[in-house]
């Protein structure tokens, strides 16, 4: 989990570097553990990536660099999992085959909705009226939340995101370099699943059939609107487990998995953002006297 957070601090300092907007690597792994908090306690993963760029905007760093950043971030997460996915299903499914009927439901289903956010992601890259829009409603909310009055010239705004567009299109490798970074990311939190069951003991099954059955976990995961995936991610876990484990330790894999892939992480990156708040706070104080 610790690879998972630099590498996404690694992805957001290269493409805003890329956008010719330079941070610090600390400050880049903050932004992905706000992002991991937020997304694990509200509904769909939905509320991340606002927040995200509610830090980013307080640091100063354009809200059109960082709407790109976070948008490519979006589309290349779902992708990622989509071709794994795919790929489990052509290649890989035994277990899936094997699994309850409603957790093939899940599954397929979740394939459907990264499909759809992937689209949906691309086309507020793309479409100027979509990006307008929203872009609009993420300053309404950043004015509420900092109780600011900030008009803008929303036309002048778009054409410097157009700028910085055509200037990603121009920068392929950058966007492959980025997209590797990823891959990165997704797998070292998909290969959990291996160090547990090595942990406890267990070696017949290998490291491709254990990362098959977490990513098929993860698609599944796509289709409910629970905060992380709670309930539905245990219960398939535990369903794919009683096949890896003995009935008796199913629930101990099923445990340390969702333990160190979500709980620990969560509650790790919820002190992390207290404490830095707590900060602020102080300076902010400090400065005012």
């Amino acid at each position: 989990m610790i690879i998972y957070f630099i590498c996404q601090g690694i992805y957001t300092k290269y493409i805003l570097k890329t956008l010719n907007k330079s941070i610090t690597l600390s400050k880049a792994i903050f932004y992905s553990i706000v992002e991991f908090f937020f997304s694990g306690i509200t509904p769909s993963s939905t509320g991340g990536q606002p927040i995200q760029i509610y830090y980013m905007k307080k640091d100063n760093i354009p809200l059109r660099k960082s709407y790109i950043t976070l948008i490519l971030n979006t589309v290349f997460f779902k992708l990622i999992l989509l071709i794994l996915g795919l790929l489990v299903l052509v290649f890989n499914n035994t277990y899936l085959i094997n699994a309850n009927t409603i957790y093939k439901i899940f599954f397929i289903l979740g394939i459907l909705v990264d499909v759809i956010m992937i689209s949906l992601g691309l086309l507020l890259v793309f479409k100027k009226e979509l990006t307008k829009n929203l872009y609009k409603k993420v300053m309404s909310m950043y004015n509420k939340l900092t109780r600011k009055k900030k008009k803008i010239d929303i036309n002048h705004v778009m054409q410097k995101y157009e700028e910085e567009i055509d200037y990603i299109k121009t920068h392929k490798k950058n966007v492959f370099i980025a997209f590797i970074i990823t891959f990165i990311q997704r797998i070292s939190m998909f290969s959990i699943i291996y160090v547990v069951y090595r942990a406890l003991g267990y070696n017949s099954y290998d490291y491709i059939t254990l990362v098959s059955l977490q990513i098929s976990v993860q698609v599944a995961m796509e289709a409910v609107p629970f905060p992380g995936g709670v309930g539905v991610s245990e219960g398939m876990l535990h369903n794919l487990f009683v096949t890896l484990f003995s009935i008796k330790l199913a629930d101990v894999g099923m445990l340390l998995t969702r333990t160190f892939t979500f709980y620990i992480p969560l509650i790790g990156s919820g002190i992390i953002i207290l404490i830095e708040f707590i900060n602020n706070k102080i300076k902010k104080h400090l400065t005012n006297n």
